[in-house]
């Protein structure tokens, strides 16, 4: 099924023709403030692209706001893994 990416200030989201797949709210000052994959859709890279997708517009290092759920520790730990992964420019 065909995604649809929907970015505006502050907002990205990932839909497709039923529903909503994925959702980041985040600060102008690299702070995601809000970051949500639905159930059927985890561990497909949604977050991942999500989060390109705000670093890409930002182009800084981004930061996780507390409350981190379980779940989200996950991909905190990846994002910042590959971060590390990644040689500076």
């Amino acid at each position: 099924m065909k995604t649809c990416i929907s970015h505006t200030d502050g907002i990205v989201t990932i839909t497709d023709a039923n529903t909503t797949i994925g959702y980041c709210r985040y600060a102008p000052s690299g702070e995601i403030e809000y970051l949500f994959v639905g159930p059927p859709f985890r561990r497909r890279g949604y977050a991942a692209m999500m989060l390109d997708i705000v670093e890409a517009r930002l182009a800084i290092t981004l930061r996780f706001s507390p409350p981190i759920s379980p779940l989200g520790r996950h991909v905190v730990s990846a994002y910042s893994r590959a971060r590390q992964a990644t040689p500076p420019l």
